[in-house]
C-alpha cells in the first residue's frame, strides 16, 4: 500500500482549544450508566449547581 501525495497544504491549527458546549456534556454525561460512581457524580452536581472547576 503506497502514500498518496498531495498539493493542497495542511490545515491551519486552531489557535486555542475548542470549547465545549455545557448542555451536550451533561446530557451526555446524565445517559452513561457510570454516572453512578462518586467521581462523576460529583461532576454532574457542580454542573447542575454552575459551579464547575472551569471545566467549560
Amino acid at each position: 500500500m503506497g502514500f498518496a501525495l498531495r498539493d493542497d497544504p495542511l490545515p491551519l491549527l486552531p489557535n486555542s482549544l475548542f470549547p465545549a458546549d455545557r448542555g451536550t456534556f451533561q446530557h451526555t454525561l446524565v445517559r452513561l450508566p457510570a454516572v453512578r460512581s462518586p467521581w462523576l457524580r460529583t461532576i454532574l452536581e457542580n454542573l447542575t449547581q454552575g459551579t464547575s472547576a472551569n471545566l467549560f
